[in-house]
């Protein structure tokens, strides 16, 4: 991170117009400080394990937990396996009509049936991930390993058969038998978890006379189209719902050797996914062949035949950094995590172009977070560095004006792998990035993720000021707030050193914030009927 007033000036000049105003009016009348119109960026959240595989009780007192913390949304894993019936059979059910929700059991929906009411009661929208692993039945292929059998090279056709169910039965007209009223509408999708990992989806790459070429790809570029086919009979289309594709992870491998196994970089998986080469010209001939894409006919006809690729509502993607800071780039220019969002939004705007095409898809960050030690002993942060990083990657994303939102991944840690012996690297290979440990005590991330607080530049200059941005994550939009801006030396107590304003959409404060001297600033606030929350606390130098 640069210090010093010159990386002060770039700070700014890097931040949106309507933030470079904003800090002109505080500069001449600091207090109290009112925002201008600024945008939010919605907080989306994904635990599956409390919110869909738990009993009523734990989900209900999960969501209040969330709608405390400010939650806009749930992304919600929609495991085709888990609804479709006979899931390891090698064939449907005799007259199986996968369109039709009431063919799968009503206990497959139950979890969702649930997760749909119990949120809209409180406020929070519901992100649906339609995803692989699916039931054996619906694979095209004999996969060569079982732990792939699940979801290797899935019919296109019975996809778009189960999209259609999913979205037939939250289409906001549909009665189960148990139910008088209609299920609730879910108006937000996306379409398959991670394409570029095999865990996901199978094969990544396949050997076309001699050479590895990308298959994944391909593939997913049909399950896209599945899913928008899938939805349009359901009721569902980007003028009344938001429907997003991508779902990509940020890295993969480089090679030398490729095989069905080896991840795909979001980079080349996004060229080919649109049939684009390296330089982002529409494939032709053979290079078009290998990959699925049209040998011949011109670029309108390929945006006619993909309705999805080009009519999506955005494009979603996982912009993990894992153990590095959110501001750290990554040297491989296919990769791509938060600090490189630019790589994936300049590659959807060249692609876009190449189509003849103007529109920008905004980008969704549907799954983002970072391990602690502890307590996983082999990766991670510590608590209090993930704290930080956190309200860093929000900052990120308010800054970028095509960041719609940002997820974060699980409330709860991961339970360990049972499967493997204590303390070994298999035991701890799953997921440790709740803002909660698995036992319900919390991190220092669960206060930062409620009331996050960042400072660009934490270094007085010869102003003594210092660039402060916080967001009341929990505070009805556009509501009159007031913040207590407070500030301590190393060792002595805290002592509020000016008050402001924030009433915007966003409920977000950006100041420039004079300081007695170097300590450390946090804000304070109380929401109505509350007691009083603190942020973090940031050194200044």
């Amino acid at each position: 991170m640069t210090r010093g007033s010159s990386a002060r000036r770039q700070l700014l000049a890097a931040l949106i117009p309507v933030l470079i105003a904003l800090v002109a009016v505080l500069l001449t009348e600091p207090t109290p400080a009112r925002a201008p119109q600024l945008r939010r960026v919605e907080s989306i959240f994904q635990d599956d394990d409390h919110l869909l595989y738990a009993s009523t009780s734990t989900v209900t007192s999960t969501l209040d937990v969330l709608r405390g913390l400010g939650v806009d949304r749930l992304r919600v894993t929609v495991l085709w396996k888990a609804i479709a019936p006979d899931p390891y059979a090698a064939s449907p059910p005799p007259a199986f009509n996968a369109a039709d929700p009431a063919a799968y059991a009503p206990a497959a929906w139950a979890p969702y049936d649930r997760l749909v009411d119990l949120a809209r009661a409180r406020g929070i929208g519901v992100d649906f991930d339609l995803t692989a692993p699916g039931p054996l039945w619906a694979m095209a292929r004999h996969a060569p390993a079982a732990r792939y059998a699940d979801h290797w090279a899935p019919s296109v056709d019975a996809f778009e058969q189960f999209v259609q169910a999913v979205g037939t039965r939250y289409s906001g007209q549909y009665h189960a038998a148990v139910q008088s009223a209609a299920l609730p509408r879910v108006g937000f999708w996306s379409v398959w978890n991670e394409p570029n990992q095999p865990g996901w989806l199978a094969p990544q790459w396949q050997t076309v006379d001699g050479r590895d070429v990308m298959e994944a790809p391909a593939l997913y570029r049909g399950y896209v189209e599945a899913a928008w086919r899938g939805l349009a009979l359901s009721g569902h289309s980007p003028a009344r719902d938001t429907i997003l594709i991508g779902e990509l992870a940020p890295e993969g491998s480089e090679g030398p050797s490729f095989d069905y196994r080896t991840p795909i970089p979001p980079m080349p998986f996004l060229r080919a996914l649109y049939c684009v080469d390296g330089s982002y010209r529409p494939l032709r001939g053979a290079a078009a062949a290998r990959l699925g894409c049209p040998q011949s006919g011109g670029p309108s006809a390929f945006v006619s035949a993909h309705p999805a690729l080009f009519g999506a509502s955005g494009f979603a993607h996982h912009p993990y950094s894992f153990f590095l800071a959110p501001n750290t780039s990554m040297p491989d220019a296919n990769f791509a995590p938060l600090a490189d969002l630019g790589r994936v939004e300049r590659g959807l705007d060249w692609i876009m172009r190449a189509y003849g095409l103007k529109h920008r898809l905004p980008l969704w960050l549907t799954e983002y977070g970072y391990e602690t030690d502890p307590p996983n002993p082999f990766r991670g942060v510590s608590p209090r560095l993930q704290s930080l990083y956190l309200n860093e990657a929000q900052y990120m994303a308010f800054r970028d004006p095509r960041v719609r939102g940002l997820s974060q991944f699980l409330l709860f840690d991961a339970r360990p792998d049972t499967s493997y012996p204590p303390g070994s690297p298999g035991y701890w290979s799953t997921f440790q990035t709740g803002l909660l440990y698995a036992g319900g005590e919390p991190k220092p991330s669960l206060a930062s993720y409620r009331l996050p607080l960042f400072l660009p530049d934490p270094v007085l200059g010869a102003s003594r000021r210092v660039l402060l941005w916080a967001w009341l994550r929990p505070a009805v939009p556009g509501t009159r707030q007031t913040v207590s801006i407070q500030w301590r030396t190393q060792r002595g107590a805290y002592r509020t050193i000016d008050r402001m304003t924030v009433q915007n959409p966003g409920e977000v404060l950006v100041a420039e914030v004079g300081l007695p001297g170097p300590g450390v600033v946090r804000i304070a606030w109380r929401p109505p009927g509350s007691t009083v929350l603190y942020s973090r606390g940031s050194g200044v130098s």
